[in-house]
């Protein structure tokens, strides 16, 4: 495993989803005093080797173990009753979408239900990823620049798929032979906004 404190790549932009913000401050006691490895389905080399983790993408760190809550930024707008694809910023070499992940659309809040569709295929075309999920997946249309996340489960009374607990410190780059990958979050600091995103004074 390598870690690089990059502390370049993002958007400042958005809050979350799509590439994630630049740290502009981290408060000494806003640190997880200890870290956590990178959660396992099956698999940590198919799921992660080759990636890498953002830093400010959202995670749930419990038990020393770090839960990464997928997020998407949707390229196309969505027809809910004629599309069968939805398609996503790829970032790179961020982590992809895979078949038999649960997304929906962002809720307002981490306890709001919201409709949780199934990836049933996945495609890199163009620098998007189209994410094939059938007719009324999410139970209405999805508009350009809306922001996916992991869902708990198919169907119409979806969560998250796990609530942050904080935000990724530095990037992490897992190279391709590494077994595990330790990841630190910060709960309590300040994200770095350009001066365009400011409301006007005059």
């Amino acid at each position: 495993m390598e870690n690089f404190d990059l502390g370049v790549s993002g958007s400042e932009s958005k809050q979350y989803g799509g590439m994630t913000p630049i740290w502009r401050h981290i408060d000494n006691d806003g640190i997880e005093a200890i870290g956590g490895n990178l959660k396992v389905v099956s698999d940590f080399k198919a799921e992660y080797a080759g990636t890498i983790i953002l830093a400010g993408t959202p995670v749930n760190l419990t038990d020393r173990v770090i839960t990464i809550l997928p997020t998407y930024e949707v390229t196309d707008a969505y027809a809910n009753t004629v599309a069968t694809v939805i398609k996503v910023n790829s970032y790179g070499l961020t982590r992809k979408p895979k078949v038999g992940d649960f997304i929906m659309t962002a809720p307002a809040t981490v306890g709001t239900v919201g409709t949780g569709a199934a990836i049933t295929a996945v495609a890199l075309v163009a620098d998007k990823y189209e994410l094939t999920v059938g007719v009324g997946a999410f139970g209405a249309a999805v508009a350009a620049g809306a922001i996916l996340v992991g869902a708990s489960a198919t169907g119409a009374a979806a969560l998250i798929a796990t609530i942050p607990t904080g935000l990724v410190r530095r990037e992490v780059k897992i190279a391709t032979a590494a077994d595990v990958a330790n990841v630190a979050s910060v709960f309590n600091g300040d994200i770095y906004i350009p001066y365009s995103s400011y409301p006007s004074l005059c």
